[in-house]
């Protein structure tokens, strides 16, 4: 019922695209009057990747398809040429895979994966062919694949799977064995709440991924794909190196291991209040801080580096926030609702003497991806309410305070509370300007080198240095930034 084989093609989908591929762009020179058509679901796995555009017959079919996205196309019957092309920072294409012929057969519906790592050069398309044949329509139908390099690399070889009941002990025999790239079913199991462990091949006692209670409803068809865990940016700083996506139809969400929670690091980001003791879900009275002593400018825990945070429960956290060494006045209270695998960015931010001291949280998404840096930035600097970013090649910098007349801003009318996206930048040296929208600088940034596959956070503050010439503004910064003051 299901089979597996190599496609020379990368295709992944973000959006659901019927009846893109028409009459006109089948291979046949004769259009029926009642065309047969196919289903062709595209999965982009590639968690090192950028996102891609697919090119069918010559013509654009999906644009901007990123990593863990799927869509499904329905096309006619018949013979394709389809090519790939991957999306660079400066939005210049390179052609992934050229011109490829790819048959859709009636009957059949098509799984088109892309799969491995860019770094590594070993992304390995697959093709999944299913005739959409089941017993009992009431049953959970599931197929499996393996898609993740990092499982592989960590297991030094094949992985069991083991799905069973929720909270049973493991069988002395996994449900399959597969190695990176193989698949399994489709396999009709009863409606129920499930547990799915995954452990190196033959060794049961190392569970490396737990799913936690996983509820299947009925009539459901499911296909289940274990993809790298991208949580912290390095596999071998994650609890688990791999994560379940559980792809029904063209909707996709991803399970971390449940044993992951949430976790949080601190930057302290009032210029007017002094050093901080933070603590997690207790009385200050009664409780010990988390982080102690964190003065302005600083982040903790320890080095701001991609990784560095601090566990907290899933569901809802108090963050009390109080002068370091005191237990009294709280000066910042804040609710934070954390999911299993979110990472979060906590801001004290805001102005004692005004009384506007709170937290700022921001999700941090830490994937790195091998064609390009990731940079974000976050507006913590309440004396500027708005204010333009300029990311410069140091190059065309200019001395002094100078920015150049035709450079444009990379963030424009950029407001205190704000966080950018995770930006794609080519690899590079660059200087950072914050400007005031008049053009006014406060801040420029010596040069600093952003790397493909590096991930980069920098913070606007008020600069704590007030020597006559210094600059208005400074940054904090976190992540993979190096070398500047």
């Amino acid at each position: 019922m299901t089979n597996r084989y190599l496609f020379s093609a990368v295709i992944a989908s973000s959006v659901v695209l019927a009846g893109c591929f028409d009459g006109s762009s089948n291979s046949s020179s004769d259009v029926p009057a009642n065309p047969v058509m196919s289903q062709v679901r595209v999965l982009h796995a590639v968690s090192d990747a950028p996102d891609v555009n697919v090119n069918v017959n010559g013509d654009p079919a999906v644009s901007g398809a990123s990593f863990r996205q799927a869509g499904i196309l329905n096309p006619e019957v018949g013979t394709y040429s389809v090519s790939v092309d991957a999306i660079l920072p400066d939005e210049s294409l390179i052609p992934v895979i050229q011109d490829t012929d790819l048959t859709l057969e009636e009957g059949t519906n098509y799984d088109v994966i892309a799969a491995g790592t860019t770094a590594e050069e070993t992304i390995a398309p697959i093709v999944l062919t299913d005739d959409g044949q089941r017993d009992d329509p009431d049953s959970v139908r599931l197929r499996v694949v393996h898609l993740s390099p990092g499982a592989q690399a960590a297991a030094a070889g094949p992985v069991d799977i083991y799905i069973t009941a929720d909270g049973a002990p493991l069988p002395d025999e996994p449900f399959e064995t597969l190695a990176f790239g193989e698949d399994f079913g489709p396999s009709e199991v009863d409606p129920c709440t499930y547990q799915v462990r995954i452990t190196p091949a033959g060794t049961p006692a190392n569970v490396v991924y737990d799913s936690g209670p996983l509820p299947l409803s009925a009539g459901s068809d499911l296909l289940v794909a274990a993809i790298d865990n991208t949580l912290f940016g390095d596999l071998d700083q994650a609890e688990s190196p791999v994560n379940l996506l559980v792809v029904n139809g063209d909707e996709t969400t991803e399970l971390y291991d449940v044993r992951t929670g949430g976790a949080i690091r601190v930057a302290h980001n009032s210029s007017d209040a002094g050093p901080v003791d933070v603590y997690l879900n207790g009385d200050p009275t009664a409780t010990t801080p988390i982080i102690e002593d964190l003065t302005f400018g600083e982040t903790a825990p320890g080095v701001p580096q991609t990784g560095a945070y601090v566990p907290v429960d899933v569901g809802e956290n108090l963050l009390d926030i109080t002068p370091a060494g005191e237990t009294s006045p709280i000066a910042i209270s804040a609710e934070l609702n954390a999911a299993n695998g979110q990472l979060q960015t906590v801001l004290a931010a805001g102005s004692a003497a005004t009384d506007s001291l709170e937290a700022l949280a921001f999700d941090d998404d830490n994937r790195r991806i091998a064609t390009e840096a990731r940079l974000r930035v976050i507006h913590g600097a309440i004396e500027a309410e708005i204010v333009d970013v300029y990311l410069v090649p140091t190059a065309e910098a200019g001395a002094g305070d100078t920015v150049l007349g035709n450079a444009m801003p990379a963030l424009e009318d950029f407001e205190y509370g704000q966080a950018s996206d995770y930006l794609p930048v080519p690899q590079g040296d660059y200087v950072v300007f914050i400007t005031l929208p008049d053009g006014n600088v406060l801040f420029k940034s010596n040069s600093v080198s952003l790397n493909n596959g590096g991930v980069y956070t920098a913070v606007a503050r008020a600069n704590s240095n007030t020597s006559p010439g210094a600059d208005i503004a400074a940054i904090t910064l976190m992540d993979d930034f190096v070398g500047i003051e």
